[in-house]
């Protein structure tokens, strides 16, 4: 139940992404990094840049739900006080200056990584 409410938070908070963000925005030239994520995300007054951020978050976690086995138990669950996905996008930024050795994987690999270690299903 929980994760579900977490899926229709995110999910809703991608509704607020401009649609001028996803044809302006885009990871630097076919680097798919955490490095280019972060880089990207860390601005709090582009807000174009912080629009691609929530729904990249949003689609990689969808993607995890999607692609979760039936009857699989999850590995992330969202609280029902997880936090605005401000405060979810600040802690995913202290995390990665605290975890640098993830900036040259692939930013969906450690954004479930991020997700897993913050988020856990108890």
């Amino acid at each position: 139940m929980k994760t579900l409410q977490a899926s229709l938070f995110l999910a809703i908070s991608i509704l607020f992404v401009h649609e001028s963000a996803l044809a302006q925005k885009d990871f630097p030239a076919n680097d798919a990094s955490t490095a280019a994520l972060v880089e990207l995300c860390q601005n709090a007054d582009d807000q174009d840049g912080r629009s691609f951020c929530f729904g990249f978050g949003e689609g990689v976690y969808q993607t995890y739900l999607a692609r979760q086995k039936s009857g699989a138990k999850p590995a992330i669950c969202f609280p029902e006080q997880s936090g605005t996905r401000e405060e979810i996008l600040k802690k995913f930024l202290s995390w990665n200056k605290a975890n640098p050795q993830f900036n040259k994987e692939r930013a969906a690999k450690t954004l479930i990584r991020f997700f897993t270690a913050n988020y856990p299903c108890k």
